[in-house]
């Protein structure tokens, strides 16, 4: 794609003042922007600027200089559609200096979840919406003409008009209120340097709670009144002492007077951080005390802290471009984990982070065509396709992490000190934080960063030991393996158990002599992003016994089990023998390793497409499986149980109920009728499996019951297990009842299209008529979500849920067309090459995985 012309080259903004009047009822915006800055490079006879969807009716250019000011008559004003742009024509010639630029503009409210919309929720019988914006990444353009790129910092003076009797707030603290003409006029306070995309306001019917920080900084968070004030107090709690744990390990203190966050009904993320006015989809800042599950709170608090850590990463200091969004989100995603764990130690954390960020980065990461976590960015389109959650999250998380440990924390420490206080109120690239790291730890960061950063995928390490002799090579991976550059590598950290491996294998291989012959590991933690292949059968089977006897910790477990997954879906090995592995986890106690324990029993659940008569024996391999801790953990919770316990019971009797364990089945369905009749008979964190227990089973009334308590309950938490449990439905009438609804704004928010169309098509009863609804209903897919950062998720999604050779070439035919969309395409072509990769690992493996459950047939 041509590369989109930058702006900020041609007039870099120092201050804006603005007033913007967005009216609820007309859908309308009104609004006035004055602009001062300096016209750069040579002279022209015009000023542009961004704007999208917008009506400039007026504008006026004041020129600065020593002389005075003298106003510049405009001659034309031309508005640039498909450039997002509006330009500003004289007569004059414009020289390169200071000027002011004034203009009136009208713009619309449109239910797309960026610019300014409607947050759309009932109460009390009534309809109503909270008026809420979303400007990242290049959506500030729809609400104000600007330059809206983030280099172009400036401060933002805002008046807002807004309807009486309701609350307004933005970035910074109110300066003044006034009532005129049955409106409230609110100009606030003037932000520090910033981008465009993290300028925001609210206003609607809400309610707050407040608490101040031991630094003085004013905490809120707010809510709809559909929210009890209750459901407010952990948030609360969470984001002071987040703040404080973040003043603490950056060592410069949060700069803004207050810190608001806000629960939106309609939002397309999870949260965005715009400065000092931080917004969240509603299950993301939520708690009710009596009802939210430990592992609801666990998102919350992370979600938080990730925002939190936004502050400093990416508001204080920004990335000049974005094809750095990596500072952003890479380290804000470590970040969340490190500070969730240190607000709750109890919680375990950093396990979850192996499992949460290491599982999805490998696998996504594995596909041949997928991104590096620095991607070169030519147009705005190609933005919203750059945010892969796989990548520039939980990829560039897992390698900050461990640079983290190649450095050790406290260079981190002060690497990132230096760096926030240097470039405070500024814009960066890499080489920066480079810079900082390198003078704080004495090494080379680029050096060791930039491979990872820049390439895409990851290594596999060949382990070759023949007793003293230890062989180590790596090996560029994918999962097809015929299309590995033999040429890439990459300076692994090797991480290994004895003193004799290097800290880094530079090259594509070493020898080493080592002075015991006992069996070596490599990748201590399962902090490198990369697999381990132990290649001699004793090793392996080593390693197997050590899982026996927990002689592994939790991240080393899980990791094998991971590692030996992804080497069978590349073709080194059989599936078979990660089954055969699997067996060796009969003991397991630990709640993330029961999720890639988890993630394995789903990869063996694609045989069954083909293979059917497969079901059964995946069932009682699985309810082997469980059994221990089934016995171990039961139903009820215990006084004083570890969370991680509480989590897993929850994995464990939902592992039940889909492997109709007679025990677990039978209760579930007990307590979903005591449920109908008393709403604390089930605990919070099994809700979702008691629910799900009774659509499976088909229990009388249960989906019209939970339909009904979807459409009617403020309940987010709830809502969203609902979701889950609905769509595990056998019934194809019941799929297509929910599939009616998706098209229906009333009954299912846009920013949950994708999570039921998903659930439905991986379900292998309903995936048929999912997957005609998704090609029957895609212009409009196209009309609502074409320009949101979601959009290049139904592709995907649509991708990670088929396995027949059959459904892929159904998806080929449909979405091979629509690679003209710049964000899609990326997604398309990985869709299809993971589909390729899948399908000739399920046709490979087909025979052995027979032959391994031929043990389990009756």
């Amino acid at each position: 794609m041509k590369k989109v012309r930058r702006l900020y080259k041609q007039f870099q903004p120092q201050s804006y003042v603005l007033r913007i009047d967005p009216d609820r009822e007309t859908r309308t915006i009104t609004g006035t922007v004055t602009v001062t800055g300096v016209k750069a490079g040579r002279p022209s006879q015009r000023i542009t600027l961004h704007q999208n969807g917008l009506k400039i009716r007026r504008a006026t250019i004041v020129k600065h200089d020593k002389r005075g000011d003298e106003e510049v008559a405009v001659n034309r004003i031309n508005h640039q559609a498909t450039l997002h742009e509006v330009r500003l024509h004289t007569d004059t010639l414009l020289y390169p200096g200071a000027y002011t630029v004034t203009l009136e503009y009208s713009g619309t409210i449109t239910d797309s979840i960026h610019g300014v919309y409607p947050c759309n929720y009932e109460i009390d019988g009534r309809r109503t919406a909270l008026i809420a914006t979303d400007l990242e990444s290049h959506h500030a353009r729809e609400v104000f003409p600007c330059i809206d790129e983030p280099e172009a910092k400036a401060t933002f003076d805002l008046t807002l008009v807004s309807p009486l009797h309701e609350l307004a707030i933005s970035n910074t603290p109110a300066a003044s209120t006034e009532e005129k003409d049955g409106k409230l006029i609110t100009t606030f306070q003037q932000t520090p340097k910033m981008s465009t995309y993290l300028l925001c306001f609210v206003y609607g019917d809400m309610h707050y709670k407040e608490t101040t920080t031991k630094d003085g900084v004013v905490v809120r968070v707010y809510a709809t009144r559909n929210h009890t004030p209750a459901a407010l107090e952990f948030a609360l709690e969470t984001a002071k002492r987040g703040i404080e744990f973040f003043n603490y390990y950056y060592r410069v203190p949060y700069p803004l007077p207050k810190c608001d966050l806000v629960a939106l009904p309609d939002f397309s993320a999870a949260a965005m951080e715009n400065w000092g006015l931080i917004t969240f989809r509603e299950p993301f800042l939520l708690a009710e005390p009596k009802t939210a599950s430990q592992s609801s709170r666990e998102i919350i608090a992370m979600v938080i802290c990730h925002e939190l850590s936004h502050q400093w990463f990416g508001n204080l200091v920004t990335m000049k471009w974005w094809d750095d969004l990596w500072l952003n989100e890479s380290f804000a995603n470590v970040m969340e984990y490190l500070a969730t764990n240190k607000l709750f130690p109890e919680w375990g954390i950093w396990n979850t982070f192996v499992t949460n960020e290491g599982l999805a980065a490998l696998r996504r990461d594995a596909i041949a065509g997928v991104q590096a976590v620095k991607t070169e960015v030519n147009h705005p389109d190609e933005i919203n396709a750059l945010f892969d959650p796989s990548i520039v999250y939980a990829k560039g998380g897992r390698l900050i992490n461990m640079l983290m440990r190649y450095i050790g924390e406290e260079d981190f420490r002060k690497g990132l000190s230096t760096y926030f206080q240097k470039h405070a109120y500024g814009n960066t690239t890499g080489n920066d934080l480079w810079a900082a790291l390198s003078s704080a730890s004495g090494k080379d960061i680029a050096a060791f960063m930039d491979p990872w950063l820049e390439q895409p995928n990851y290594p596999v390490v060949s382990v070759d030991q023949d007793r003293t002799t230890l062989k180590l090579s790596q090996q560029h991976f994918l999962m097809d393996m015929t299309k590995t550059d033999r040429q890439r590598t990459w300076p692994v950290p090797l991480l290994g158990t004895v003193p004799e491996i290097p800290s880094l294998l530079n090259g594509s291989e070493t020898v080493i002599a080592l002075r015991q012959p006992d069996h070596i590991r490599i990748n201590k933690d399962a902090v490198g992003h990369y697999l381990v292949h132990y290649a001699r059968p004793e090793h392996a089977a080593a390693l197997a016994s050590l899982i026996d006897t927990k002689a592994l910790n939790e991240s080393e477990r899980l990791m094998l089990l991971s590692d030996s997954s992804m080497l069978s879906r590349a073709g080194m090995q059989s599936f078979a023998r990660t089954l055969e592995l699997l067996d060796h986890y009969r003991a397991e106690d630990s709640e993330p390793v029961w999720d890639i324990m988890s993630l394995i029993i789903g990869d063996a659940r694609r045989f069954e497409n083909s293979t059917p008569k497969l079901e059964q024996p995946l069932k009682a391999l699985v309810r082997g499986l469980i059994q221990a801790q089934y016995e171990r953990l039961s139903w009820e919770e215990k006084p004083g149980e570890p969370s991680p316990d509480i989590k897993l019971r929850a994995t464990i009797l939902g592992l039940g109920v889909y492997s109709e364990h007679p025990a677990i089945t039978a209760r579930a369905l007990e307590l979903f009728k005591s449920y109908k009749t008393d709403q604390s008979a089930v605990s919070s964190e099994l809700r979702s499996i008691v629910f799900g227990a009774a659509v499976r089973n088909a229990a009388a009334g249960a989906f019209d019951y939970l339909l009904n308590l979807e459409e009617t309950t403020a309940n987010v938490d709830l809502k969203q297990e609902l979701l889950g449990a609905l769509t595990t439905t056998r019934s194809a009438n019941e799929g297509k009842q929910l599939l009616t609804r998706l098209t229906d704004t009333k009954k299912v928010r846009l920013h949950d299209v994708d999570h039921w169309l998903v659930f439905l098509m991986r379900n292998r009863y309903t995936q048929e008529d999912a997957w005609n609804w998704l090609r029957d209903n895609w212009q409009w897919i196209e009309n609502q979500f074409s320009t949101d950062k979601s959009f290049d998720y139904f592709p995907r999604y649509a991708a990670s849920a088929l396995n027949t050779r059959v459904r892929m070439e159904e998806y080929k035919a449909f979405f091979t067309p629509l690679t003209h969309w710049t964000q899609l395409s990326r997604n398309i072509e990985m869709g299809i090459e993971e589909l390729e990769n899948r399908i000739a690992w399920l046709e490979r493996d087909c025979g052995d995985v027979k032959k391994y459950f031929s043990q389990y047939q009756q």
